[in-house]
């Protein structure tokens, strides 16, 4: 069977053997539908105004803060301080921290949690001068997260109370992704 296709350039007829034709026309299905499916995926990520990022508890996975919730507010206490990206907050403070035992924590500082308090209100060996704090652990399995802190001058409406979160306690939930691994059964 022979296919007869135009070229309009040349506007000539071009004589198309029908393998030919099948190749050309798998070519064009397959052209379709990824234009069809980018066109899906493009729809349903505009029309996502509520997604949102959080860091998960690394040990059970439950939301305990959304990322544009992060707030940086620095230490002088801090040994060492670096930024990072969280999509979609650049410039996230991460600062490194050593409590009294030699333990080391990098910590992300937030306005909002969702924590459970393991604790009552401490003031001694606080990272951030003129704050006591309390410990906070996950809702769902106590893990340990990080710690609120309040301000100790309760009259100063400038100070506000804030949660400084154990980065390696977190887990952020882009990178939950890569983490998500196959059974070798369903490997082929």
């Amino acid at each position: 069977m022979q296919f007869w296709n135009v070229s309009k350039s040349h506007h000539a007829y071009v004589k198309m053997s029908a393998p030919t034709m099948c190749k050309f026309l798998s070519i064009l299905k397959f052209s379709v539908l990824v234009a069809i499916l980018s066109v899906i995926n493009n729809a349903i990520f505009a029309g996502s105004v509520d997604f949102h990022d959080y860091f998960l508890c690394r040990k059970c996975g439950h939301e305990i803060v959304q990322v544009s919730e992060m707030v940086n507010i620095p230490s002088k206490l801090a040994m060492r301080q670096r930024n990072d990206t969280f999509r979609p907050k650049r410039g996230v403070l991460i600062q490194l921290f050593k409590n009294p035992h030699g333990v080391l924590y990098e910590v992300v500082t937030s306005k909002t949690a969702s924590v459970l308090r393991a604790s009552k209100e401490t003031g001694g060996d606080t990272w951030w001068p003129g704050f006591n704090w309390i410990i906070l652990g996950c809702p769902q399995c106590r893990q340990h997260i990080g710690w609120e802190y309040i301000p100790q001058d309760k009259t100063d409406k400038e100070q506000t109370s804030f949660y400084g979160l154990v980065l390696g306690n977190l887990l952020y939930e882009n990178d939950a992704d890569n983490l998500i691994v196959l059974p070798k059964s369903y490997n082929s």
